[in-house]
């Protein structure tokens, strides 16, 4: 009975796999927005809203956590299960499959530990980069490029913060499910190969570190890590503008705006593409490589789009900016 409610419990990941992102992106995002919380009743604009679900997102991290204590516990028994048939038939029952399995239960024992190191396998650094839920003010002017600039900069900060937590809990139950496959590697090879097991634990620690991995990627494309803010650089600036309109100071507002909406789109493709090449990596799904690298550099590019205006205005000598 033990053996059979091991092997369901380690089995649990084959419908994960099933299960696809969107749905699973969907039962979180109602989990955490239907919730009732104090932090909700008292939010004061959408953005607040997003914040409490960034923060209410964290305790899913211990509950990763938590079922890898209770499969490790299970391959455990398994493992011992495994030595006896070794003993009994040892033609039959090869030695290696407990091995792994012990191996796995005590990596799943340790699993901060572990992630720790698989993160710091692949970055001087394991932590989770600048990453941060902060509302922005939402305004209050009664024009209507003062409401949507305010609309924007209230929901960027969020929205951004949350795709983070995504990446990192993405990232945890991929290196829980590498360390699954490991133990379970002496049992059946093919169907956990070592190839996916790379495959888990490395972008696993990728998607653990996306902070990081931003700030790599902002400083291989432009140079330095410094995230541009619309409201911080020169906004395109028409002549026309000023000489039909009497001002341009509602133009740059809705540019400013624009702009920072691009930057959340941005950060939510640099984190789909990640997504995208591990399913590439892994051999699963309908997906290619070139999407997945063009949703980086895009979001990446997107991310920083004053920056990027600024080179292609000093490129194309366009002076618009």
């Amino acid at each position: 009975m033990i053996m059979q409610m091991g092997d369901k419990i380690l089995n649990m990941n084959r419908i994960m796999k099933k299960m696809p992102l969107p749905a699973l992106a969907a039962l979180s995002a109602a989990f955490l927005l239907g919730t009732t919380n104090l932090a909700f009743a008292q939010a004061a604009s959408l953005g607040d809203v997003l914040c409490n679900a960034f923060a209410n997102a964290k305790p899913f991290g211990q509950a990763f956590q938590w079922v890898a204590w209770a499969i490790g516990a299970v391959m455990t028994i398994q493992g011992i299960h495994g030595f006896r048939q070794h003993a009994e038939g040892p033609q039959n029952n090869p030695m290696t499959r407990p091995i792994m399995l012990w191996f796995g239960a005590g990596c799943l024992f340790a699993v901060p530990q572990i992630a720790g190191m698989v993160a710091n396998s692949f970055y001087t650094t394991g932590g989770g980069g600048s990453m941060s839920c902060s509302v922005g003010s939402t305004g209050g002017g009664a024009s209507l490029d003062l409401m949507v600039a305010g609309f924007v900069g209230n929901i960027k900060g969020p929205i951004i913060a949350f795709s983070s937590i995504v990446a990192m809990l993405s990232g945890l139950f991929m290196i829980v499910n590498g360390l699954v496959k490991s133990g379970k590697y002496g049992h059946d090879p093919r169907a956990n190969s070592i190839h996916q097991i790379l495959t888990n634990l490395g972008f696993g620690a990728l998607l653990l570190t996306i902070g990081d991995n931003l700030n790599m990627m902002m400083s291989s494309v432009f140079g330095s890590s410094t995230v541009s803010e619309p409201t911080q650089s020169s906004v395109l600036s028409w002549g026309f503008v000023s000489s039909v309109g009497g001002g341009s100071a509602q133009f740059a507002n809705a540019i400013a705006a624009a702009l920072a909406f691009i930057q959340i789109i941005g950060a939510i493709a640099f984190v789909r593409g990640w997504l995208i090449l591990k399913k590439v990596v892994g051999g699963d799904g309908q997906t290619s490589m070139a999407q997945g690298i063009t949703h980086i550099l895009g979001g990446v590019l997107a991310i920083n789009i004053p920056a990027f205006l600024k080179i292609m205005d000093t490129t194309f000598g366009t002076n618009l900016m």
